[in-house]
């Protein structure tokens, strides 16, 4: 590689080499929680993230096309608060190298501060002492290193030098941190893809690890065969490259396919970035959709299932839906936990998103469902405060009905406010207005169990115990469920003041604990509404609203 200049096989090998890194020390990214809770997943978030961009299929020497394809890949992997900010910082990094074939050392290093400012500005209200202070921190102070004489190494090892020095103060910036006696998560699997990156400048190898990498799927024929009729068709997905001698690939209408799709089978999404086209059909004529899509590209990539034999065998296959009706509001939702997902289902939602702690939601993910809804406003419900990021990047990026992300970061304050929907209304802002009144009345109590030993609000924290955060604040443990549960209970200074209390209650609770607990809050408030909802969520054993 060369020392003073970089060109886009050089970038492609630095993030190959960066995801490699990340990969390998992926566990202790996912370690690094303020609570001690079985749901870290910063490092799987981030992992899943950049895979997107490393795995690009696309040989260029064109720094600026490179970084592009990289950026565009990774946005849609995007996972989690972390993964979304890693997205938009080589989303920045590649507009500071567009329309570039190679850059000097220093043009690399301010196209390194742009993916940072990028960072920053995706972040309502940016929280120092996060992968966003190590990233500018190191950015702004390798620049002010910089000579004529630079190289990448030297630049990369002078990032990494104040990046560290950055990861190391994020307790001094971030009380929560300091108290969790931890370093900033995001910050540290940031300094991993970097150390990845001077790994591939200097020619050394990463151990490789396949945390994340899919099993064979094996197939089993047994439920079609010589005799067999196509009953399902075929499950046809490709990315297609929109070419120039084709067509005029800015101005595109991507309706062009989507309608033809439509009138040769069903469950179409279809979703356009720039110059490419993601597509999912269900056809008979597979073949039909390959010839007429050709017409405006070449594929990247094409996968093709018989879904009689998905359906024999893959528990996941879901019959071809029908186009929806349209209608003014629809709503989507995010969930983890069989019952609360029916639970949406029945109060209306149209379509649940399996996910959660541990299993974040993309922006893909969210597109994929907006696809499947026929509707003037769609209203999300993250339902976590680390997928909110993913849904409002997705809200911008779709421009095919007006998505309004409710800012929920629980399943409690989802459940609240899919319960008080107002579809009678014909204004969109006055039910707006009234969603965020009913979420901002919920504070959600939820229970789960530690991870490791601890001290946090100076409480004693063994491993294994069960411990309760109050709007996300720790406030008891105990080795016994229900008794930290009733001393969570106990600690809320207006709980007496309470009108509704709903209980979201996981795979491991049994019903005597469900009455005892019920019984405890009745002798507290005998005028509050006690409503369980059995949500079959794992991980959480209790996820409670209280209003």
């Amino acid at each position: 590689m060369d020392e003073k200049i970089i060109n886009g096989v050089d970038l492609k090998t630095m993030v190959e080499k960066g995801a490699k890194c990340l990969s390998a020390d992926m566990e202790r990214i996912n370690q690094l929680n303020v609570f001690p809770v079985p749901d870290g997943d910063t490092g799987t978030n981030m992992v899943m993230t950049i895979d997107g961009g490393a795995k690009i299929n696309k040989e260029e020497n064109s720094i600026g096309e490179i970084s592009k394809a990289i950026a565009r890949a990774m946005v849609l992997s995007a996972r989690g608060n972390s993964g979304v900010i890693l997205s938009q910082f080589f989303k920045g990094l590649s507009i500071g190298l567009d329309g570039k074939e190679e850059v000097t050392i220093r043009e690399f290093a301010e196209a390194m501060i742009s993916g940072t400012k990028k960072s920053y500005s995706v972040v309502s209200n940016p929280t120092e002492g996060t992968i966003l202070t190590v990233m500018r921190e190191a950015g702004e102070n390798a620049y002010k290193d910089l000579t004529n004489d630079t190289t990448l190494e030297q630049y990369l090892v002078s990032y990494l030098k104040h990046a560290n020095v950055s990861l190391a103060n994020t307790p001094e910036l971030l009380p929560v941190l300091k108290k969790a006696g931890v370093i900033d998560s995001g910050g540290a699997g940031f300094i991993l893809v970097i150390e990845g990156m001077l790994h591939a400048v200097r020619g050394e190898d990463v151990e490789e690890k396949t945390h994340l990498v899919a099993s064979s799927t094996k197939i089993d024929t047994s439920g079609f065969n010589a005799d067999s009729e196509l009953t399902y068709g075929y499950c046809t997905e490709f990315i297609l490259q929109l070419q120039n001698s084709k067509v005029n690939v800015k101005t595109f209408d991507l309706d062009i396919i989507t309608n033809y799709l439509n009138s040769i089978g069903n469950s179409v999404v279809s979703f356009k970035d720039d110059d490419i086209v993601k597509v999912h059909v269900h056809t008979f004529d597979p073949g039909q959709v390959l010839s007429e899509c050709r017409k405006y590209g070449e594929f990247l990539t094409i996968k093709i299932e018989n879904m009689n034999v998905q359906h024999s065998d893959n528990e996941e296959f879901q019959e071809p839906e029908e186009i929806a009706e349209h209608k003014e509001y629809a709503m989507v939702a995010v969930a983890n936990g069989s019952g609360i997902e029916q639970s949406f289902k029945d109060m209306g939602v149209d379509v649940v998103v399996s996910g959660g702690q541990t299993m974040n939601t993309s922006c893909q993910d969210f597109i994929k469902a907006f696809d499947k809804i026929n509707a003037t406003n769609i209203f999300v419900y993250p339902n976590n405060g680390n997928i909110l990021m993913a849904a409002k990047q997705a809200a911008e990026d779709y421009d095919k009905a007006n998505i309004v992300v409710i800012p929920t970061k629980t399943l409690a304050q989802g459940y609240s406010a899919i319960s008080m929907f107002e579809y009678e209304s014909d204004d969109v802002n006055q039910v707006v207005e009234a969603q965020m009144e009913v979420i901002s009345n919920v504070n959600t109590l939820e229970v789960t169990y530690s991870v490791r030993d601890t001290m946090i609000n100076d409480i004693e924290i063994k491993k294994d115990d069960f411990i309760c955060l109050y709007n996300n604040d720790l406030v008891s443990c105990d080795a016994n469920r229900i008794d930290a549960l009733k001393a969570a209970i106990n600690s809320i200074s207006d709980f007496e003041d309470k009108q509704v209390l709903t209980v979201i209650y996981g795979t491991d609770v049994n019903f005597k604990e469900l009455e005892e607990l019920k019984e405890f809050v009745e002798e507290l408030n005998s005028f509050i509404e006690v409503c369980s909802i059995e949500g079959k969520q794992d991980i959480y054993s209790y996820i409670i609203g209280i209003e």
